[in-house]
């Protein structure tokens, strides 16, 4: 019986149409050679299948040995860097040197595409790795001085309490902020205006308090519908009987 390749996909015997990442010969098959017949096939691709032919190759790992890519990875790139160390130990006045150069390129070529996949530092030097942990610390260190400097400015007008609307009285203080949304100057200016009603509800949920509990910044805006002509189901209605005060220009009192 064949004993199956671990790391690589072999096309079936007597199957002429295999798949173009599978290897292997179509009738007498040595899967003990499997390491070869992997870097025979990679010598006939391009640049832009190295990805999709090293993920299809680790799928078919994955159904026998799952969540071992390092594994993976790792016997793929020693089959490799162990290639080129072959070719480039061959004779260079050898006829087949320039064969075994051309062999190098595209191994040193998909050595490229593997160090972009190389979560495991295996293919850069220990320095080139502290190096870079050193250059993330420091950009990292940079962004949380910013975010401290930016929340120091954004904090910096929080009050240490928040201002008590008696409880029972959320509509009434409700109805008072809708009108200072209406209030005009004599040049016919509006007094406070915004460009939609997010100021107000998001003011009033973060600096005052209903009695001992806090103004959810829901329940606050649904006293401020964004359309006043067409109010969303949940919109809350201020009765007659909760609109206690009345804001008036000083000359019609």
């Amino acid at each position: 019986m064949s004993i199956p390749s671990l790391y690589f996909k072999f096309r079936d015997r007597f199957n002429f149409s295999p798949h173009r990442f599978e290897i292997g010969n179509a009738i007498i098959q040595n899967k003990g050679l499997a390491d070869n017949f992997f870097l025979k096939k990679l010598y006939d691709l391009e640049d832009d299948e190295y990805r999709p032919y090293y993920y299809f190759h680790f799928d078919y790992f994955s159904k026998s040995v799952p969540d071992q890519e390092e594994q993976y990875f790792n016997h793929v790139t020693d089959i490799v860097i162990n290639r080129v160390e072959h070719y480039k130990k061959k004779d260079p006045f050898s006829s087949s040197y320039p064969d075994h150069m051309a062999s190098v390129k595209k191994l040193e070529a998909f050595l490229a595409f593997l160090k972009t996949v190389d979560r495991w530092h295996k293919l850069e030097p220990i320095e080139s790795v502290v190096a870079e942990k050193d250059r993330e610390i420091d950009r990292l260190n940079a962004k949380i001085e910013m975010l401290e400097a930016q929340l120091k400015e954004v904090t910096k007008y929080d009050a240490s309490e928040k201002i008590v609307i008696s409880k029972g009285s959320l509509a009434p203080f409700m109805h008072l902020i809708q009108q200072i949304q209406d209030l005009k100057l004599p040049n016919d200016n509006r007094l406070a205006r915004s460009q939609g009603q997010s100021p107000w509800y998001k003011m009033i949920a973060k600096y005052f308090k209903h009695g001992d509990k806090d103004i959810s910044i829901d329940t606050a805006h649904n006293y401020f519908p964004a359309n006043k002509d067409d109010k969303p189901a949940k919109y809350i209605n201020i009765d007659e009987g909760d609109k206690l005060f009345k804001i008036v220009p000083k000359d019609k009192e």
